[in-house]
């Protein structure tokens, strides 16, 4: 009798300790997403305010060249203001349990040509080149939308992170039992003590880009979370001022 008080006595103990490690977990999603709202949403959502009167005021007075400057940043801030919501959307949706998960067979090269897409203009701007070296015969089975969102924001932090003239380059290998992605900048590179914070909803930071452009830590705990759903794994490898390499597998029967 004694021996079973013990047993359930120890099972309601690390109940309680998983309950409370998840309520954690529950209150630090919350002020991380109230914390975007708040301060990371609202700051573009200003920004395109201020500089919409701005431009207002450059037109009657035909000031051609602060035209063309404002609307530049107004176009920016729009950018940014559309992929946060992207992000705060798309994380909602996972930590509800709502996004459905519906793998299926794809084609890896052609679906990061067509998240390319979407940075085409930006790496203009900066004059950046940016390649997609992944072999067409690459085939993942895997949840298309998901798999979209991780190489979106993993191309888009190699963009923001990279200076004029830089590259970046999606790459593929496989290995025993998985399929790795790579997305490797010739950016600025990460300091050592960050990378083990850059997935982590209780740590994350951000640093503005090569052009101060802004970002909120979103993005990686979101790859995060769409990899692991697949039972995959996501990495960083990093060196300051020698560029990055943000690399992710998924399970692969071959």
């Amino acid at each position: 009798g004694s021996q079973t008080d013990i047993t359930k006595r120890k099972r309601a103990e690390k109940a309680l300790r998983e309950s409370e490690a998840s309520l954690l977990e529950l209150n630090l999603t919350k002020d991380k997403f109230f914390s975007i709202i708040a301060h990371d949403l609202r700051s573009p959502f200003n920004s395109i305010i201020g500089f919409s009167q701005l431009l207002l005021e450059q037109v009657r007075i035909n000031d051609y060249e602060s035209i063309e400057k404002y609307a530049g940043i107004i176009m920016q801030s729009s950018k940014q203001a559309m992929d946060l919501l992207s992000n705060l959307l798309e994380w909602a949706y996972s930590q509800t349990g709502k996004m459905i998960f519906e793998p299926e067979y794809i084609v890896l090269s052609k679906l990061i040509k067509d998240s390319l897409l979407l940075f085409e203009s930006i790496a203009v701007q900066k004059s950046i080149t940016v390649k997609n070296d992944v072999p067409d015969k690459f085939i993942a089975f895997a949840d298309k939308s998901m798999i979209g969102t991780v190489i979106r924001n993993l191309v888009s932090n190699a963009i923001k992170f990279t200076g004029e003239g830089g590259e970046v380059i999606i790459t593929a290998r496989k290995a025993p039992g998985e399929i790795i992605v790579c997305v490797k900048d010739t950016g600025v590179g990460i300091a050592p003590g960050r990378i083990e914070r850059l997935f982590r909803i209780d740590a994350s930071d951000t640093t503005p880009g090569t052009k101060l452009e802004k970002g909120t830590g979103l993005g990686l705990i979101l790859c995060k979370e769409f990899v692991e759903k697949h039972g995959g794994r996501i990495w960083a490898e990093s060196e300051e001022g020698k560029g990055s390499v943000f690399c992710f597998a998924l399970p692969f029967d071959a």
